[in-house]
């Protein structure tokens, strides 16, 4: 019988033992003890190694949310046809865009966002900052959420848009390191702690001011850090135009000081629990529809018509998990296109409580499918109470038999 005393390879027609291709390997590159402060690469070296990531990850929102327009001039998304008194700009005055899904914002060669923005799902320019925007640097106001490496001070970045370093860290000791030393090198929030790794998320779904309150987001704060105080203090409950009086998100970029008070958060499910980061199946980056997605950790709601899951009054029951308890409360371009993220119903009362029956004034979980002239959230509460009845009918019947 042969036996095999170590595997080889062919390399230029000279057998090579494996074991020697291994020890190479590992000795190229420098040992931790020569690498100084990391520094960023950009995400085309990331791409050399991590090729597969890399496809995927070019058709997600955070590659292409800043787009350099001199480069890409299909980047432009907005009606640069129809004459329009918002829009006082041609694209020759652009030189990047600055969003792909909810709105495009323009930014000119003086780093100003012009005063009008494409809002996608109405198709229309609407007004922003139409009064001071010549005095708004895009660079202070929204650089270090949608660039890689920026350095606050002399407003320079490695990488426009958010890139692999914003969420793993600077990576040139990743690429210098021996085979051995490469995890030792980078970050990988998949090996963290779930709080350390959703508050990578949270240095930018946020809302808030540095502790100096020069800044609108956590000035200091390095990718694998715990996100606190001393970084990052969030915008608070009593802002109204942050919160609505139920306490729910109503602007965009509130994700994350949501999600931290919830029974989510407590438990230990965080962002990449749901969401994935290295490709979009859907168009929130969930990692499957909705409802399957809840359903795989809540397999026990029923939706029997008289016992199941908040039963109501002469109606089916709803198969839409998000719908109720993620109600489209915030606003990134339009009403209702950003999602509560505190996964609990605001019932028509509360908009009746707080908001003097208005669903504009407090939204809730109803109002915003049932929204028609009839359908008062007091008119939605009687049935949501009404739909309680013959579940205590049955419960109380139930009792006695037993």
């Amino acid at each position: 019988m042969m036996k095999w005393k170590g595997l080889r390879l062919v390399l230029g027609g000279v057998m090579v033992p494996f074991s020697l291709i291994a020890i190479v390997s590992c000795d190229r590159g420098k040992p931790l003890s020569e690498m100084g402060p990391p520094t960023y690469v950009g995400s085309e070296v990331c791409a050399e190694c991590h090729s597969r990531i890399s496809v995927t990850f070019r058709n997600t929102l955070h590659s292409k949310v800043i787009q350099d327009v001199r480069k890409n001039p299909g980047a432009f998304q907005g009606d640069f046809v129809s004459p329009n008194d918002l829009r006082n700009f041609t694209k020759a005055d652009i030189v990047l865009t600055h969003g792909i899904q909810w709105k495009q914002r323009y930014v000119d060669k003086n780093w100003r966002v012009r005063p009008a923005q494409w809002n996608f799902e109405m198709e229309v320019w609407a007004p922003y900052h139409p009064d001071d925007w010549t005095e708004r640097d895009w660079r202070k106001k929204c650089g270090y959420c949608h660039l890689v490496g920026f350095d606050r001070e002399k407003l320079i970045w490695s990488e426009l848009s958010v890139g692999c370093e914003a969420c793993h860290g600077p990576a040139s000791n990743h690429v210098e390191a021996r085979l051995e030393d490469k995890h030792k090198t980078i970050v990988n929030p998949a090996s963290l702690t779930f709080r350390a790794s959703a508050d990578i998320c949270g240095q930018c779904h946020t809302r808030g001011k540095s502790p100096d309150g020069k800044w609108d987001y956590p000035a200091g704060y390095r990718v694998g850090d715990y996100l606190g105080p001393q970084h990052f203090k969030i915008v608070d409950k009593s802002n109204k135009k942050a919160w609505w009086p139920s306490g729910h998100v109503k602007q965009h970029r509130q994700q994350y000081p949501e999600w931290k008070g919830t029974a989510h958060a407590k438990a230990g499910i965080g962002c990449t629990t749901c969401h994935t980061v290295h490709e979009a199946k859907t168009k929130f980056a969930t990692s499957m529809n909705p409802n399957n997605l809840c359903l795989s950790c809540h397999g026990n709601i029923s939706t029997d018509p008289i016992r199941g899951h908040a039963p109501i009054a002469r109606a089916p029951q709803h198969a839409n998990c998000i719908g109720c308890h993620m109600p489209p409360t915030g606003r990134s371009a339009t009403r209702g296109d950003e999602r509560t993220h505190q996964f609990r119903t605001i019932p028509p009362r509360v908009t009746v409580e707080l908001g003097g029956g208005d669903p504009a004034k407090q939204p809730n979980s109803c109002n915003h499918c049932h929204a028609h002239k009839d359908d008062k959230p007091e008119y939605l509460q009687k049935a949501l109470d009404d739909g309680k009845k013959p579940y205590e009918k049955f419960m109380s019947v139930l009792m006695v038999t037993q």
